[in-house]
């Protein structure tokens, strides 16, 4: 019977450890972000030359580039609490107190939309938030292919994982060229390219995906537009989440591992 009972008692803690590793292997561990690892985090490091004003808003900061009448790259946390709300949307505003930022007619006769780099759809919680996402150097020119299409596509599935990973950081703009149009009298750049950064901060291990997508038809699947993180510093000059660890770095923007957050 002592025998018996103790290969039981060895079984169920065999099954047990089973359990354990199953459950750990396959479950997402959520770890809360303090601020100070928010704002580390949420950091650039841009290329010597690159004209910069940082703008911090309420729910974004903003790095506005005055002589192209467009943003570097917006950058934002977005968390689960965040997506519930109905304040309306706002006209389109000039942020007069910033040199080089266009004003919304400026793009008037161009065919070309004012899309936003963060988007409204994720601002619905706050009122200044919202307005402050309708100044001009939150937005950028697009086609209308691209931000009603594959953009806002993008959007939808950045607040799908949010609802699934509790809080992203994510980085957005333009990948802009030497050849590349421009509007308003040569005061607006018009970008060949756009990206996107998604960073999941709480998840262990911690991930990171990115994507380009062209500024014109953006149909097809997420896999097509889907990139490294490196793919996007390369092409733009930016530096993500320069104060982690090089190792760090390296396991999170070097690949492209989408299965990892469409399951």
């Amino acid at each position: 019977m002592l025998k018996f009972c103790v290969w039981a008692i060895m079984a169920i803690l065999v099954c047990f450890l089973l359990y354990q590793a199953l459950v750990n292997r396959t479950t997402q561990h959520l770890i809360p972000l303090s601020a100070g690892e928010r704002d580390s985090l949420m950091t650039l490091a841009l290329p010597s030359g690159m004209t910069d004003t940082l703008l911090n808003n309420e729910a974004f900061d903003v790095h506005f580039n005055a002589r192209q009448g467009i943003a570097n790259c917006v950058a934002y946390e977005l968390t689960v609490g965040e997506l519930h709300g109905d304040v309306p949307r706002f006209d389109f505003m000039c942020d007069t107190g910033i040199k080089g930022c266009p004003l919304p007619t400026d793009y008037a006769g161009s065919g070309l939309e004012r899309g936003h780099l963060v988007p409204a759809g994720d601002l619905k919680w706050s009122e200044n938030a919202m307005r402050q996402s309708f100044l001009m150097t939150n937005i950028c020119p697009m086609s209308k292919s691209l931000n009603e299409g594959g953009w806002a596509k993008l959007e939808e599935k950045v607040r799908e994982w949010v609802r699934r990973d509790s809080a992203l950081l994510v980085f957005a703009g333009p990948v802009v060229n030497k050849n590349d149009s421009t509007i308003a009298e040569g005061r607006v750049t018009v970008p060949s390219h756009y990206f996107k950064v998604v960073m999941a901060p709480c998840v262990r291990p911690v991930r990171a995906i990115a994507f380009i997508y062209p500024n014109g038809n953006s149909g097809g699947r997420l896999n097509k537009y889907a990139v490294s993180v490196d793919d996007v510093e390369k092409r733009t000059g930016l530096d993500f989440f320069p104060f982690l660890p090089v190792d760090e770095q390296h396991r999170m923007e070097s690949t492209v591992n989408l299965e990892a957050w469409l399951n």
